[in-house]
């Protein structure tokens, strides 16, 4: 045993324990009395004998344990310790997910505090020193608490304070986001590379995850999955569950001929283990204009709205309502079924009136790319060469009224570039191929050109973006893509083999999307991908996803650019308070966290008054959870190293001394009474 502070126990020694034994020395000041008795004679020259000063001291039982009480009290002063052998270099990340199937309520209140309080117990554990009880290794170094939606962010780096770690649990709030674990994994992948296999990642979750089937792993790192929902407290026979009915799609378009007439298309699916009737209703601007009754099948397994054949035997069923409109609002589509998540029963979007697309493209002949940008809807396509384009000025191609401008040149909404790089910074969204503007925050770098084609696939890409939604790139091949440097201010869409091939990148309220390659050498021109791409492009590079009268909406955890011309910032109130400023000629929302509807406070131009944002998502509304974590961790050395401590062992003496209290107290009440 060692101690931390002997000097200072054995200084309070030499002063408390001469002051106890001088006590029992002290010659008491007695009062004379005349008493009828000698018996008590004896009893009273004993008491005298044993005050009187330089006596020996007779034998006392509540000496000796006030004593031991004064001993303990003074050891626990001194601080002892003992050697002692800890785990160390053990660590644990708990990662909760707070997407929007973590407010489903088939768990009590719903499953995000049912999360959260699966995150207390491990806390509670890591307090009382008990993280053994969990795993086969105690833990030392602390722990650290991710959330992860759609965005992952670090609620709290690692520390052994329980109250911050319980903080930070409390402070993590419900989304209505799509859950993706790779960005979870990717703020964690830095310490475990560096914790030689000692990282513990608990992950507690539904496992409605979209991305794990896209080869996730973590090395370096045991991850444990949390399994939360319905399936984690009760038996596999939930067919009293009332699972989940959510709407998947919901679009509108204007009728070619007959601008007036709206086209309204959705999608509903049921994901419980029951068939289910309802009532869809379509309100404008909240009043009711159709009601359509549904009939659904049980979910027999998880429909994908892509191949699934709507009939009524099937779980999704597709609808279509027809009215007339010539001017804007708001359409609301919900259904009536009481299922266990709220954010899927309603979707919004704001109509516009119809508006007449015109996209310039600029080259020297590409026939696959002129195809394919007709073929995403637009009124009219302008061809120009590189030599036409360089006699414009930034007035004729700015953007303006389709109407007024005709075929002359004047007020363009998107500008493609086949090939050639122009000279200024184009005051219109735009889109480069095998070429990039001269902005510095992104500058194309082409291959070499030394006859080696070097075919080589695209490794990743954003499938949340709203450029490449519904766009698959695996069976994509490209002879010699080049490369992209991007600044931070840049958002990279693809990456290849030797780095980004899209990215884009906002700059004075103007967008620009750069592909490092040429189209015409890959094979992306005749997959079904390339006119759903541009299909994307003309969507939401036009008014931020209006084009030809269609409706507007967003989808949580999208990021909107408010093009604006003064310096005030703008505020929209919703599920959430939204408020930014102008930078650089725009103002960019940060990713809806909520669902519903965003009302600008501010004067801002239509459509983006009124900002409709939905789920929208099958893989959230399929609430189901699952009971496999389908991530691959490759741990390197996962024995734990172990190191020598000094374990504090004061609280010991300090219950011991009170122990001893207890019994001195009973003693002297027992003395007391005789």
């Amino acid at each position: 045993m060692n101690f931390i502070s002997p000097g200072l126990a054995l200084l309070a020694a030499a002063i408390a324990v001469p002051l106890l034994v001088s006590l029992y020395f002290l010659k008491l000041r007695r009062r004379v009395m005349t008493i009828s008795s000698t018996l008590l004679w004896k009893k009273a020259i004993q008491d005298m004998q044993v005050n009187a000063p330089f006596q020996r001291l007779r034998r006392s039982l509540l000496l000796l344990l006030q004593l031991l009480i004064l001993g303990a009290a003074l050891i626990a002063m001194a601080r002892p310790t003992l050697d002692a052998t800890a785990v160390s270099g053990q660590r644990t990340v708990i990662v909760i997910d707070h997407s929007a199937s973590m407010n489903a309520t088939d768990v009590s209140p719903n499953r995000l505090d049912h999360a959260k309080q699966a995150a207390m117990r491990l806390i509670d554990n890591l307090a009382d020193g008990n993280w053994s009880d969990i795993d086969e290794a105690a833990s030392t170094d602390g722990a650290m608490i991710v959330s992860f939606a759609q965005h992952a962010q670090v609620r709290q780096t690692f520390t052994n304070d329980p109250a911050l770690l319980r903080n930070a649990v409390r402070m993590i709030e419900p989304t209505d986001q799509i859950s993706l674990l790779g960005p979870a994994l990717r703020l964690i992948e830095p310490y475990a590379n560096s914790s030689d296999g000692n990282l513990v990642v608990y992950v507690i979750s539904d496992g409605r995850i979209r991305d794990q089937n896209l080869n996730l792993s973590l090395s370096g790192a045991t991850l444990k999955y949390i399994p939360i929902g319905q399936s984690d407290i009760t038996s596999s026979d939930d067919t009293d569950n009332p699972g989940n009915v959510g709407i998947i799609s919901f679009t509108a378009r204007r009728d070619f001929d007959k601008p007036e007439i709206v086209q309204v298309f959705a999608k509903i699916a049921n994901f419980g283990h029951n068939p289910i009737k309802a009532n869809l209703t379509l309100s404008l601007d909240d009043r009711p204009i159709r009601v359509q009754p549904i009939q659904l099948a049980a979910a027999t397994s998880t429909p994908h709205p892509s191949t699934s054949e709507t009939s009524p035997s099937t779980n999704i069923a597709a609808v279509k309502f027809d009215f007339v409109l010539p001017g804007t609002g708001l359409l609301t589509l919900s259904h009536d079924y009481q299922d266990d998540l709220l954010v899927d029963n309603t979707a919004r979007l704001t109509l516009a009136p119809a508006r007449r697309l015109r996209v310039l493209l600029v080259t020297k002949g590409n026939a696959f790319l002129e195809r394919g940008i007709r073929s995403s809807g637009v009124r009219r396509l302008a061809l120009m060469t590189p030599e036409k384009f360089e006699n414009q000025t930034p007035e004729t191609l700015r953007r303006g009224d389709w109407e007024s401008s005709g075929l002359t040149g004047e007020g363009y909404d998107v500008i493609v570039f086949d090939s050639y790089s122009p000279n200024t910074i184009p005051l219109v969204n735009s889109i480069y191929f095998a070429s990039a503007p001269p902005i510095k925050d992104i500058q194309r770098v082409a291959p070499r050109d030394d006859g080696d084609e070097q075919a080589e696939r695209l490794l990743e890409w954003d499938r949340s973006h709203p450029l490449l939604r519904y766009v698959s790139l695996d069976d994509v091949i490209v002879s010699r893509p080049g490369r992209l440097v991007v600044s931070a201010n840049a958002t990279v869409l693809i990456t290849g083999r030797s780095g980004p091939v899209m990215a884009e990148v906002i700059r004075d309220g103007v967008r620009h999307v750069v592909v490092s390659f040429d189209v015409l050498r890959s094979n992306w021109p005749i997959k079904i991908s390339f006119p759903v791409f541009l299909g994307n492009i003309m969507q939401t590079l036009v008014l931020g996803g209006m084009m030809e009268g269609a409706g507007v909406s967003y989808h949580t955890g999208d990021i909107v650019s408010i093009p604006i011309k003064f310096d005030r910032p703008i505020t929209y109130n919703g599920p959430d308070t939204l408020t930014v400023r102008r930078t650089q000629g725009a103002s960019v929302l940060p990713p809806f966290r909520r669902a519903g509807v965003y009302e600008a406070q501010t004067t801002v131009d239509p459509p983006y008054d009124l900002l409709s944002v939905n789920l929208l998502d099958p893989s959230e509304s399929d609430i189901p959870p699952a009971s496999v974590l389908n991530v691959s961790t490759m741990s390197g050395n996962t024995s734990a190293h172990t190191a020598g401590i000094q374990r504090e062992i004061w609280q010991w003496f300090i219950w011991a001394a009170l122990g001893v209290m207890l019994i001195e107290w009973l003693i002297y009440t027992r003395r007391m009474h005789l």
